[in-house]
């Protein structure tokens, strides 16, 4: 695959992501990075290194209430869209389409 072609469909993938898929993946990288930073204060607390451990501890801190935000995101989403479901079908489309002979 070129370079030019993969830049094409990745474009697309990207551009085709549900608002949840989104959500998704934010929720999986946020979970990576926090297991990637305690994995480092872990080692800096082993090495004594505490001013830095603080400073990672924080940032730390930051990425659990950033996935806690996009958990409710996520959450409110799903009530938000299965509530416009019942909204969008059209309870006159069949007897239209008899009509119009789309049957």
């Amino acid at each position: 695959m070129k370079t030019k072609n993969f830049f094409k469909r990745w474009k697309d993938g990207i551009l085709g992501l549900s608002v949840e898929q989104q959500l998704k993946g934010k929720m999986v990288g946020i979970i990576g990075g926090i297991v990637g930073l305690i994995l480092a204060l872990i080692i800096m607390v082993i090495r004594k290194q505490w001013g830095f451990s603080i400073f990672v501890f924080f940032i730390m801190w930051i990425q659990f209430i950033a996935y806690i935000s996009t958990r409710q995101q996520l959450i409110s989403t799903k009530e938000m869209l299965s509530g416009l479901e019942p909204q969008q079908q059209d309870k006159g489309s069949p007897e239209l389409d008899n009509e119009i002979g789309n049957k």
